[in-house]
């Protein structure tokens, strides 16, 4: 029941845990996919409101610099914008005459057009006595607009051009159609429209290579998607790593359910078995005196069995708060396996004990009680988890500049899923000869404390079927 509960609780934080990193992350993204379905109108938007206010200020220079040709031609001078300069009105110009004897005192800077309709950019200069126009040098003009840019906007990496209207202004379409080529690559961002002189055209801002808004569009989703995959390539990490946190304290939680359930049971018999003895003994029901000598005995054994246990629980205890103190020696590896085999054999374990030790071993520097203590648990676990036939080795062997010592049986193995988690505190393989054999799920998780607190390692080796073999290495002294 306390299992099921402890299940329920951790589906209930899984699912919290999902909906608390997912549904914002979902909502993240709808967000941004939106966001990047307008992004390239966004950036349009943004280039044309930049680069119109650039040409605005590109136009003022401009209508300054044909102001400062007209009053050169004024003053009689020549300039490099001007193409003509006359003191009558060309008969080709008559309507410029004509428009003229409406115009105010003062230069004008007007589009005219000649005899065939074609445009001209111009300007009158209407003062008493005396009109005078002068006709620019369009060529010209636009080849002064890269250095009114230039002296503009110096770091400017946008080209700026006018373009010619459909129709009219022949020499600027072909002056225009002449350098083309060189911006044949180039986006307009922005334009305007310009006024007299050159009526109709326009004043462009173009950005060299492909499109500029789909560059950057596309920069802003590339960076969009990168980010979003670091997002969502975080929140997997997280989650899994939050995921395994919570499994493991789910299984340590069911861990520690088992070892309080194993150890009431490992509790209870033996308390169980004293306190009849001691009601026996209490009632006089025992008559002779062998019959006292054999409930005594009885109850020296059980005690004796509690007093494993407790011990065993308070070393786990111990070993894990670091109060352990190790006092160690060196000592030769045949010697304390011989003490470890009389020990074990005195035991009288229904096993067949066989030990073999490679000569020329040398020194270990360990505490002897607790290597002891370490040898003998996993000789007890070979005894407890194997089947009818027995047969236990205890060998010794070089390995490297350390030593290796090894406990083989011959039972049915530890199976692969087990493997991995078998030197864990309260784990016990759930099999059925792990259910039938008593025990804490302590022993072996003393043993690796104690074999680390040695600067060694403890291993593994195991198929199901052939037996298990585990190995303590241990540094040389």
């Amino acid at each position: 029941m306390a299992q099921t509960s402890e299940l329920i609780e951790f589906r209930r934080a899984f699912v919290w845990l999902l909906c608390g990193m997912l549904l914002p992350s979902v909502a993240l993204v709808a967000f941004g996919v939106v966001a990047v379905a307008n992004e390239r109108a966004a950036v349009e938007q943004r280039l044309s409101e930049d680069y119109s206010a650039r040409l605005q200020a590109l136009d003022r220079d401009l209508s300054s610099r044909l102001d400062r040709a007209v009053d050169a031609a004024a003053r009689g001078e020549n300039d490099p914008l001007l193409f003509s300069l006359s003191e009558r009105i060309p008969e080709d110009l008559s309507e410029a005459q004509r428009r003229a004897e409406a115009l105010p005192v003062g230069s004008h800077l007007l589009l005219g057009f000649d005899a065939q309709g074609e445009r001209r950019a111009g300007a009158l200069l209407h003062a008493p006595a005396r009109v005078l126009l002068v006709q620019f040098d369009l060529g010209r003009v636009i080849a002064e607009l890269p250095s009114l840019a230039a002296a503009r906007f110096p770091r400017e990496r946008a080209r700026f051009r006018i373009v010619p209207p459909v129709a009219g202004f022949a020499a600027l379409r072909r002056f225009v159609a002449e350098v083309a080529p060189a911006g044949a690559t180039a986006t307009i961002v922005a334009r305007i429209p310009l006024g007299p002189p050159l009526d109709g055209s326009a004043l462009a801002a173009e950005l060299p290579g492909d499109d500029p808004a789909a560059t950057l569009a596309f920069r802003n989703r590339t960076l969009y998607i990168a980010l979003l995959v670091l997002l969502y390539l975080g929140i997997g990490v997280g989650f899994g790593l939050t995921i395994r946190e919570m499994r493991r304290a789910y299984q340590v939680s069911r861990m520690k359910t088992d070892f309080v359930a194993n150890i009431s049971h490992e509790l209870r018999t033996p308390l169980t078995s004293v306190r009849m003895f001691a009601e026996t003994l209490r009632a006089g029901r025992a008559e002779s005196r062998q019959e006292v000598s054999e409930c005594v005995e009885l109850l020296a054994s059980e005690a004796e069995r509690l007093s494993k246990l407790v011990e065993k629980l308070l070393d786990w205890s111990r070993v894990e708060s670091g109060r352990r103190m190790l006092q160690k020696e060196p000592i030769e590896v045949p010697r304390l396996l011989e003490q470890i085999g009389d020990a074990y054999r005195a035991q009288q374990l229904p096993a067949t004990y066989q030990i073999e030790l490679e000569p020329g071993l040398p020194s270990i520097s360990v505490d002897r009680d607790a290597m002891a203590q370490v040898v003998l648990n996993l000789l007890h676990n070979a005894v407890k988890y194997t089947g009818p036939h027995k047969l236990i080795r205890l060998r010794a062997r070089r390995a490297g500049q350390s030593v290796a010592i090894e406990v083989e049986d011959n039972g049915p193995g530890v199976r692969p899923q087990d493997r991995k988690r078998i030197f864990e505190r309260f784990y016990r393989a759930d099999d059925l000869l792990s259910r039938k054999t008593e025990g804490t799920g302590l022993g072996l998780a003393i043993s690796k404390k104690i074999v680390e607190a040695h600067g060694g390692k403890i291993e593994l080796e195991s198929k199901p079927g052939e037996g298990s073999t585990f190995r303590v290495i241990l540094p040389a002294a």
